[in-house]
């Protein structure tokens, strides 16, 4: 199970970020997760709650995801298809040789926060 310590990354980076730019709550983060990463996403959204435990900076603290479908090229007749629903078989020719256009990606995608405008 590596979901806890990216996601323990993910978290520092955006801590870092807000730090960087004079953020003081954090009130949502967004993870692209690619469904070809091997990373399950009900474990981040089940540690979530840990890893921002004692960070004030994330003080209810949303956490949103993006699933990237995995995409596929054949590489015998070039067709694209989602490697997923066709099992990494082409659904064209039935050729198994591909290569992965998307879907293997982990991202801290977005750090989202209200500014605080003083009058």
């Amino acid at each position: 199970m590596h979901e806890i310590s990216v996601l323990y990354k993910a978290v520092e980076l955006a801590e870092q970020t807000a730090a960087d730019n004079g953020i003081e709550k954090i009130s949502w983060i967004t993870l692209e997760v690619g469904e070809l990463s091997g990373y399950l996403p009900v474990f981040f959204e089940k540690y979530f709650p840990v890893v921002i435990e004692n960070r004030p900076v994330f003080e209810n603290c949303e956490l949103k995801m993006v699933m990237a479908r995995g995409e596929g090229l054949c590489l015998e007749c070039n067709a694209m298809y989602h490697i997923s629903t066709n099992e990494g078989i082409c659904p064209r020719c039935g050729s198994r040789y591909k290569k992965i256009l998307g879907g293997t990606q982990f991202l801290l995608k977005e750090i989202g926060y209200e500014e605080n405008i003083q009058n």
